[in-house]
């Protein structure tokens, strides 16, 4: 969603508090600076280019699924006329080979220079947001609890009493079938809006999109998983049948747990 009463800095920012992520969480996916995040928010293009600003801002608005058409556009002031690169004839006598020689190292230098711009440009757009590799200390681990692991806390095993059994029903059914194949269930209830960024013990990402008020969400995989969650106050955790506080795991609003 976004505002056409906002200037496109203040629309990327309120879409980021909306979803509960800090500016370092925005830098670290986008593979940017926190500095170069701010000037966006704060509508600073001409400090970070015309060209490289308009991908920042198109890769800003995907990660937060804004309309990115509508950011580019409001970006377009009036009147601006598109840059050109002109080569003034300041009719220098030189000789016709020397001339032909200066004209392709020019042309040359201008399409290197293009080239290369072209390519970190596609190369920020196009770089994979790799999850950290998360440490941790090994423990012993009753068979049928979760560990969850806050960075860099050391694992926090469950009770070693065995779990109460779970009513009868599809989501109880599936987590159990689940969990003897050797794989686990995460489950979550969303009360407000809330990002949500999941990636399985090979790395794999499981999910990373926005929530709403009102959903719920079940996701199998192999575990260890490490999870990032935003406006995690609002959001119930079940793995394998079994709630998990994430007040301990929680700074400001973001909640970052590993899960066995």
């Amino acid at each position: 969603m976004s505002d056409a009463s906002l200037s496109v800095g203040a629309q990327l920012a309120r879409g980021r508090e909306a979803q509960g992520l800090s500016v370092a969480d925005v830098a670290n996916r986008l593979k940017l600076t926190p500095k170069q995040i701010n000037a966006l928010e704060n509508d600073q293009f001409d400090s970070l280019g015309p060209v490289f600003s308009r991908g920042f801002v198109r890769n800003y608005a995907r990660l937060l699924q804004l309309d990115m058409q509508v950011l580019l556009d409001a970006m377009q002031a009036p009147g601006t006329a598109a840059e050109d690169l002109t080569i003034r004839d300041e009719h220098i006598a030189i000789s016709h080979s020397l001339s032909q020689y200066w004209l392709k190292l020019i042309a040359a230098i201008v399409i290197i220079a293009i080239g290369l711009t072209l390519g970190v440009y596609q190369w920020l757009r196009n770089a994979p947001t790799a999850p950290a590799k998360l440490a941790q200390a090994p423990a012993p681990v009753a068979p049928t609890a979760a560990v969850v692991t806050a960075v860099p806390a050391m694992p926090i095993s469950a009770p070693a009493t065995p779990p109460a059994e779970a009513p009868a029903g599809n989501v109880a059914a599936t987590a159990n079938t689940a969990t003897a194949a050797g794989s686990a269930v995460i489950d979550l209830h969303f009360k407000q809006d809330a990002w949500v960024d999941i990636n399985d013990a090979n790395k794999k990402r499981i999910v990373s999109r926005l929530y709403h008020a009102g959903e719920t969400a079940q996701f199998t995989g192999l575990p260890p998983f490490t999870a990032v969650i935003g406006n995690a106050a609002n959001v119930s955790l079940t793995y394998n049948g079994k709630p998990v506080d994430m007040a301990a795991h929680t700074k400001v609003s973001v909640a970052r747990l590993t899960l066995e």
